[in-house]
Protein backbone atom coordinates (compact mmCIF):
# COMPACT_ATOMS: atom_id res chain seq x y z
CA UNK A 1 0.00 0.00 0.00
CA UNK A 2 1.22 3.75 -0.39
CA UNK A 3 0.70 5.92 3.25
CA UNK A 4 0.64 9.43 3.74
CA UNK A 5 4.19 9.06 4.71
CA UNK A 6 6.21 7.61 1.99
CA UNK A 7 5.28 7.32 -1.86
CA UNK A 8 6.94 3.85 -1.28
CA UNK A 9 4.50 0.76 -0.92
CA UNK A 10 4.61 -0.93 2.65
CA UNK A 11 3.09 -4.02 3.61
CA UNK A 12 0.16 -4.16 6.39
CA UNK A 13 2.84 -5.72 8.84
CA UNK A 14 5.20 -2.75 8.37
CA UNK A 15 2.53 -0.20 8.54
CA UNK A 16 1.66 -2.38 11.88
CA UNK A 17 5.31 -1.51 13.21
CA UNK A 18 4.98 1.91 12.65
CA UNK A 19 1.82 2.20 14.12
CA UNK A 20 2.08 5.14 17.25
CA UNK A 21 1.97 4.39 20.97
CA UNK A 22 -2.13 4.27 21.83
CA UNK A 23 -3.08 3.76 18.35
CA UNK A 24 -5.51 0.96 18.04
CA UNK A 25 -6.78 1.24 14.03
CA UNK A 26 -5.24 0.62 10.79
CA UNK A 27 -6.68 3.93 8.96
CA UNK A 28 -7.39 4.30 5.42
CA UNK A 29 -8.94 6.35 2.97
CA UNK A 30 -9.92 5.38 -0.72
CA UNK A 31 -9.21 7.85 -3.81
CA UNK A 32 -8.17 8.01 -7.78
CA UNK A 33 -5.00 9.72 -6.65
CA UNK A 34 -2.55 11.15 -3.79
CA UNK A 35 -3.07 14.51 -5.06
CA UNK A 36 -7.48 14.04 -4.22
CA UNK A 37 -7.07 12.33 -1.61
CA UNK A 38 -4.35 14.88 0.44
CA UNK A 39 -6.80 17.52 -0.14
CA UNK A 40 -9.59 16.02 1.51
CA UNK A 41 -10.39 17.74 4.27
CA UNK A 42 -11.06 14.40 6.27
CA UNK A 43 -6.94 14.47 6.27
CA UNK A 44 -6.73 17.57 8.17
CA UNK A 45 -6.29 16.68 11.87
CA UNK A 46 -4.75 12.90 11.19
CA UNK A 47 -1.91 15.35 9.24
CA UNK A 48 -1.52 16.88 12.23
CA UNK A 49 -1.72 14.14 14.68
CA UNK A 50 1.05 12.59 12.85
CA UNK A 51 -0.72 9.48 12.06
CA UNK A 52 -0.07 7.20 8.58
CA UNK A 53 -3.08 6.56 6.50
CA UNK A 54 -3.27 3.76 3.89
CA UNK A 55 -3.63 5.11 0.43
CA UNK A 56 -6.41 3.14 -1.45
CA UNK A 57 -5.75 3.60 -5.33
CA UNK A 58 -7.52 0.36 -6.66
CA UNK A 59 -11.17 0.22 -6.70
CA UNK A 60 -11.06 -3.53 -5.06
CA UNK A 61 -9.32 -2.06 -2.07
CA UNK A 62 -11.65 -1.08 0.19
CA UNK A 63 -14.08 -3.81 -0.58
CA UNK A 64 -11.21 -5.98 0.55
CA UNK A 65 -10.26 -4.26 3.93
CA UNK A 66 -14.31 -4.33 4.95
CA UNK A 67 -14.22 -8.01 4.26
CA UNK A 68 -10.92 -8.49 6.07
CA UNK A 69 -11.89 -6.61 8.77
CA UNK A 70 -9.00 -6.51 10.43
CA UNK A 71 -5.58 -7.35 10.81
CA UNK A 72 -2.93 -8.38 13.80
CA UNK A 73 -5.77 -7.66 16.32
CA UNK A 74 -6.14 -3.84 14.83
CA UNK A 75 -9.54 -2.79 12.93
CA UNK A 76 -9.68 -1.36 9.86
CA UNK A 77 -11.41 2.24 9.89
CA UNK A 78 -12.10 4.44 7.04
CA UNK A 79 -11.14 7.96 7.69
CA UNK A 80 -14.44 8.75 5.66
CA UNK A 81 -17.26 6.78 7.42
CA UNK A 82 -18.48 7.19 11.25
CA UNK A 83 -16.70 9.07 13.94
CA UNK A 84 -13.29 9.38 14.32
CA UNK A 85 -12.28 8.94 17.62
CA UNK A 86 -8.48 9.95 18.16
CA UNK A 87 -7.03 8.68 21.57
CA UNK A 88 -5.47 12.10 22.32
CA UNK A 89 -9.10 14.06 21.01
CA UNK A 90 -10.77 13.67 23.82
CA UNK A 91 -11.09 17.48 25.18
CA UNK A 92 -11.66 18.85 21.98
CA UNK A 93 -14.71 15.83 21.57
CA UNK A 94 -15.78 16.94 24.92
CA UNK A 95 -16.25 20.74 23.85
CA UNK A 96 -17.98 19.60 20.28
CA UNK A 97 -20.34 17.70 22.21
CA UNK A 98 -21.41 20.51 24.47
CA UNK A 99 -21.92 22.89 21.44
CA UNK A 100 -23.98 20.18 20.03
CA UNK A 101 -26.06 20.38 22.40
CA UNK A 102 -26.02 24.07 22.74
CA UNK A 103 -27.15 24.01 18.50
CA UNK A 104 -28.85 21.32 18.47
CA UNK A 105 -31.78 23.02 17.50
CA UNK A 106 -30.04 24.70 14.81
CA UNK A 107 -28.56 21.51 13.48
CA UNK A 108 -31.89 19.70 13.06
CA UNK A 109 -32.78 23.09 11.13
CA UNK A 110 -29.93 22.79 8.97
CA UNK A 111 -31.00 18.82 8.32
CA UNK A 112 -34.36 19.52 7.34
CA UNK A 113 -33.89 21.94 4.96
CA UNK A 114 -31.24 19.48 3.34
CA UNK A 115 -33.38 16.80 3.88
CA UNK A 116 -32.95 15.78 0.43
CA UNK A 117 -29.43 15.37 0.07
CA UNK A 118 -28.63 14.05 3.67
CA UNK A 119 -29.52 12.12 6.44
CA UNK A 120 -27.37 13.95 9.34
CA UNK A 121 -25.95 17.14 10.19
CA UNK A 122 -23.29 17.16 13.07
CA UNK A 123 -20.69 18.79 14.44
CA UNK A 124 -17.22 17.51 14.09
CA UNK A 125 -13.79 17.12 15.50
CA UNK A 126 -11.64 16.02 11.89
CA UNK A 127 -11.56 19.24 10.77
CA UNK A 128 -9.34 22.37 11.09
CA UNK A 129 -9.01 24.40 8.60
CA UNK A 130 -12.14 23.85 6.13
CA UNK A 131 -15.99 24.81 7.04
CA UNK A 132 -17.53 21.27 6.13
CA UNK A 133 -17.15 17.92 5.04
CA UNK A 134 -19.09 15.08 3.96
CA UNK A 135 -18.77 11.36 5.61
CA UNK A 136 -20.92 8.61 5.44
CA UNK A 137 -22.32 6.17 7.92
CA UNK A 138 -20.01 4.05 10.04
CA UNK A 139 -21.95 1.13 8.30
CA UNK A 140 -22.95 1.94 5.25
CA UNK A 141 -20.86 2.64 1.96
CA UNK A 142 -18.39 5.37 1.61
CA UNK A 143 -18.98 8.02 -1.13
CA UNK A 144 -15.80 6.45 -3.05
CA UNK A 145 -17.30 2.90 -3.07
CA UNK A 146 -20.92 4.40 -3.88
CA UNK A 147 -19.06 6.30 -7.04
CA UNK A 148 -17.41 2.20 -7.86
CA UNK A 149 -21.14 1.17 -7.69
CA UNK A 150 -22.70 3.22 -9.61
CA UNK A 151 -20.27 2.70 -12.53
CA UNK A 152 -21.82 -0.94 -12.38
CA UNK A 153 -24.49 -2.06 -15.20
CA UNK A 154 -27.72 -3.56 -14.36
CA UNK A 155 -28.52 -0.46 -12.18
CA UNK A 156 -26.77 -1.31 -9.43
CA UNK A 157 -25.45 2.36 -8.17
CA UNK A 158 -29.43 3.07 -8.07
CA UNK A 159 -29.91 0.21 -5.57
CA UNK A 160 -26.88 1.19 -3.66
CA UNK A 161 -26.45 4.80 -1.61
CA UNK A 162 -23.96 6.09 0.88
CA UNK A 163 -25.85 7.83 3.67
CA UNK A 164 -24.86 10.61 3.49
CA UNK A 165 -23.41 13.24 6.79
CA UNK A 166 -22.87 16.62 6.34
CA UNK A 167 -20.14 17.62 9.76
CA UNK A 168 -19.70 21.05 10.52
CA UNK A 169 -16.49 22.42 11.82
CA UNK A 170 -17.50 24.52 15.16
CA UNK A 171 -14.17 26.62 15.13
CA UNK A 172 -14.73 27.86 11.62
CA UNK A 173 -16.01 31.27 11.37
CA UNK A 174 -18.52 29.90 8.58
CA UNK A 175 -20.16 28.40 11.51
CA UNK A 176 -21.02 31.73 13.27
CA UNK A 177 -22.42 32.88 10.30
CA UNK A 178 -24.39 29.77 9.89
CA UNK A 179 -25.42 30.79 13.80
CA UNK A 180 -26.90 34.12 13.28
CA UNK A 181 -28.56 33.82 10.30
CA UNK A 182 -30.38 31.20 12.78
CA UNK A 183 -30.92 33.17 15.44
CA UNK A 184 -32.33 36.03 13.24
CA UNK A 185 -34.99 33.28 11.84
CA UNK A 186 -33.43 34.37 8.38
CA UNK A 187 -34.43 30.19 7.22
CA UNK A 188 -33.63 31.21 3.85
CA UNK A 189 -30.37 33.07 3.64
CA UNK A 190 -29.57 29.31 6.26
CA UNK A 191 -30.63 27.46 3.68
CA UNK A 192 -28.47 29.29 1.24
CA UNK A 193 -25.38 28.70 2.84
CA UNK A 194 -26.13 25.13 4.15
CA UNK A 195 -26.72 23.93 0.35
CA UNK A 196 -23.37 25.83 -0.51
CA UNK A 197 -21.83 24.28 1.93
CA UNK A 198 -23.23 20.74 1.09
CA UNK A 199 -22.05 21.86 -2.70
CA UNK A 200 -18.50 22.69 -1.69
CA UNK A 201 -18.00 19.44 0.58
CA UNK A 202 -19.45 17.79 -2.17
CA UNK A 203 -17.03 18.98 -5.51
CA UNK A 204 -14.33 18.35 -2.94
CA UNK A 205 -15.20 14.52 -2.94
CA UNK A 206 -15.29 14.63 -6.53
CA UNK A 207 -19.17 14.01 -6.46
CA UNK A 208 -20.94 15.12 -9.94
CA UNK A 209 -23.46 17.70 -9.08
CA UNK A 210 -27.19 16.91 -10.43
CA UNK A 211 -28.22 20.39 -10.31
CA UNK A 212 -25.07 22.63 -11.62
CA UNK A 213 -27.37 25.33 -12.18
CA UNK A 214 -28.88 25.21 -8.37
CA UNK A 215 -25.51 26.10 -7.34
CA UNK A 216 -25.19 29.28 -9.71
CA UNK A 217 -28.26 30.41 -8.50
CA UNK A 218 -27.67 30.29 -4.79
CA UNK A 219 -24.39 32.22 -5.48
CA UNK A 220 -25.86 34.93 -7.52
CA UNK A 221 -28.47 34.95 -4.95
CA UNK A 222 -25.87 35.91 -1.93
CA UNK A 223 -23.60 38.40 -4.03
CA UNK A 224 -27.30 40.30 -4.65
CA UNK A 225 -27.79 39.97 -0.81
CA UNK A 226 -24.08 41.14 -0.35
CA UNK A 227 -24.30 43.67 -3.05
CA UNK A 228 -26.84 45.31 -1.56
CA UNK A 229 -25.74 45.36 1.97
CA UNK A 230 -22.38 47.57 0.53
Amino acid sequence: FNTSSSEKTITLSEYVEKMKEGQDKIYYVSGETREFIEKLPQMELLKEKGYEVLYLFDKIDEFTLDRMESYKDKKFKSITRGELDLPENAELKKEVEEKSVENSSMLDKIKELLSEKVTAVKLTTRLKSTPSCLVTDENGISLEMEKIISEMPNNMGGLMKASKILELNPNHEVFEVLKSSYSKGNYDELADFSSLLYYQSALTEGIKIENPSEIASKINSLIVKVGSRS
